[in-house]
């Protein structure tokens, strides 16, 4: 059976001994496990973080590609009839058609212009 002595009470340093003065590795053992255990978990935390942020992106690159072949299979007069014009893809693909007031002022003339 091991006792556990507080280093620093023996005067040895950092060094945890037992009460029989040998260097207890169990001690050591346990310690570097966890270590290794907290580094893998912060490892792993960060690889799922990340994964989300690729997972995001790729779909998003693959919200853009639907978006653009679904706008694609429309004929001119179809995109005219909904104020858009080919050139408006990719901005719709990836959202900065809605942040951009110019291409909003541009179909709303596109559908005036239809009416």
């Amino acid at each position: 059976m091991h006792h556990h002595i507080d280093p620093h009470e023996l005067g040895h340093g950092d060094i945890r001994r037992t009460e029989s003065g040998v260097i207890d590795t169990d001690y050591y053992q346990q310690h570097a496990r966890a270590q290794r255990a907290g580094f893998l978990r912060a490892v792993i935390s960060c690889l799922v973080r990340g994964g989300r942020r690729a997972w995001g992106c790729i779909r998003a690159k693959l919200n853009e590609r639907s978006t653009r072949q679904s706008l694609s299979r429309l004929s001119a007069r179809e995109l005219k009839d909904i104020g858009l014009a080919r050139s408006d893809f990719d901005a719709l693909g990836d959202g900065s058609y809605f942040s951009d007031p110019t291409r909003y002022v541009r179909s709303r003339e596109r559908l005036r212009k239809c009416a």
